[in-house]
């Protein structure tokens, strides 16, 4: 890779983009990550850029001037809660604004990536055949993904450079600063069944309990999607990133409850929100009587993305052979993901 390589991430301080940026941070060489956010941190761990990506004009303001960007990673989306509907019309308009400022000038640019997800396939619409490959047709038209897709494939005709796209299921990651967590809403929730003496309860449907699921650990996420941008083989097609071990909550759900020292509950259908909608005292109190963090309980996790993850009621897996057979072959264990999850957020004075 050149050492004149410059990468630029949208939506960098959202969860993917951060990490994305982190790992090539980290990764060394030369990929010189740079940032784009409405409002960047101070400090930030990589250069980063403050731009409204819906705002055409301050999109040129900003970013015209970027001559020199080889690498684009789109991870940005409209403002939304998790599982709510996305509007595809702002988000097609933010990718288009991003490139219609960026593309003109950035004469060495080389590869654009999409960071997409299942709900490409429908997996929330209606129960289909596992598993998910990638050139199957799209089953969810109401999202933004197939749009910025066309979009893309659209503008890189006659181009020299190129595109890809990853599609994630369930975000799971090892940090306290991000709530669409898996792995922490559960752990929260845990922490409070058990303060009140009662077992897991699954709060999912018998359909849900039963149904194969699947995660993404957000940096072997980041790893696959440096690899698209640079292996040739990668150009103009998309890849599914998941741990690559589908699973059915009935079979992880009496491990989780083993490491919190509970007995696993049946589904009941609750819901997480529900669940933890008047139980802000009693995390006030668990936090207090343990010297945890202060943290809001409404605020460090996001129980609607935890309700959404659970909503699916029949089996979701995602087809990794095409990376394998393209050269991407990490595959994670995630039943320890989970387990070293929970010690991580421990450690960090998260949960007791």
């Amino acid at each position: 890779m050149s050492r004149h390589t410059k990468t630029l991430i949208a939506g960098a301080t959202g969860q993917i983009g951060s990490s994305v940026g982190t790992h090539l941070v980290q990764a060394g060489g030369d990929w010189n990550p740079v940032g784009l956010a409405r409002r960047p941190p101070r400090p930030a761990a990589f250069p980063m850029i403050a731009v409204d990506l819906t705002d055409a004009a301050d999109c040129k303001t900003q970013l015209g001037g970027l001559e020199d960007v080889t690498h684009i990673v789109y991870a940005a989306r409209f403002t939304h809660f998790g599982g709510a509907p996305e509007s595809v019309e702002t988000n097609v308009a933010m990718l288009a604004n991003l490139m219609d400022a960026v593309e003109p000038v950035a004469c060495r640019l080389r590869h654009v990536h999409l960071v997409h997800g299942t709900k490409y396939y429908g997996h929330t619409v209606r129960e289909r055949p596992v598993p998910y490959r990638e050139e199957d047709a799209c089953g969810n038209p109401a999202t933004f993904y197939l749009p910025q897709q066309r979009l893309i494939e659209q503008r890189q005709r006659g181009r020299d450079w190129s595109w890809s796209v990853s599609r994630p299921h369930a975000f799971c990651n090892n940090r306290d600063d991000e709530p669409r967590n898996m792995i922490l809403v559960v752990a929260i929730y845990a922490t409070l069944l058990r303060e009140l003496g009662l077992p897991l309860i699954f709060p999912g449907t018998a359909r849900s309990y039963d149904a194969q699921t699947q995660f993404s650990w957000l940096p072997t996420l980041s790893r696959a999607i440096a690899w698209m941008m640079r292996a040739p083989q990668c150009a103009n097609q998309a890849y599914n990133v998941v741990n690559g071990d589908p699973m059915r909550w009935r079979e992880l759900w009496p491990e989780v409850a083993a490491y919190f020292g509970m007995t696993p509950g049946e589904p009941d259908g609750s819901g997480f929100t529900g669940f933890v909608a008047d139980k802000a005292p009693l995390w006030n109190t668990i936090v207090e009587r343990h010297n945890l963090r202060q943290t809001d309980l409404h605020a460090i996790a996001q129980w609607p993305y935890g309700d959404y993850v659970l909503s699916v009621q029949w089996d979701v897996v995602s087809d990794m052979s095409k990376a394998a057979r393209d050269g991407f072959t990490e595959r994670v264990d995630s039943r320890r993901m989970w387990i070293d999850g929970f010690d991580y957020f421990r450690r960090q004075r998260i949960i007791p």
